[in-house]
């Protein structure tokens, strides 16, 4: 395995669940919030946000910053583009697979 498929990895592991969706969405509109004012958004614990935010930084999607006893966390949209180059690679397969299926569609109501 490549290092750029182990990145890959990470980053489809990251943003699978819906929290750490959501944090990606907190930080898109804010730009950068503390851990803190991330976790008043949720139902769980500190702790529990802190984890999803350790696997948004592994995975090189957000940068953290630490000011004191004051975690920032900001959104780091390139290991998303990556992410996008990935997919967009299937993008003509997938046209080219919804096109035949329209066409079938349409031969069916003649």
């Amino acid at each position: 395995m490549t290092k750029k498929d182990e990145q890959l990895d990470q980053l489809f592991f990251a943003i699978c669940d819906p929290t750490r969706r959501k944090i990606l969405d907190l930080l898109r509109e804010a730009g950068e919030l503390s851990v803190t004012d991330l976790a008043k958004a949720f139902e769980m614990s500190l702790n529990g946000v802190s984890k999803h935010v350790k696997i948004l930084e592994r995975a090189g999607v957000i940068r953290r910053t630490v000011n004191w006893r004051t975690h920032m966390i900001s959104p780091s949209w390139e290991r998303l583009n990556a992410g996008f180059e990935y997919l967009s690679t299937y993008h003509h397969f997938w046209n080219q697979r919804l096109d035949k299926f329209v066409e079938h569609l349409n031969k069916k109501g003649d």
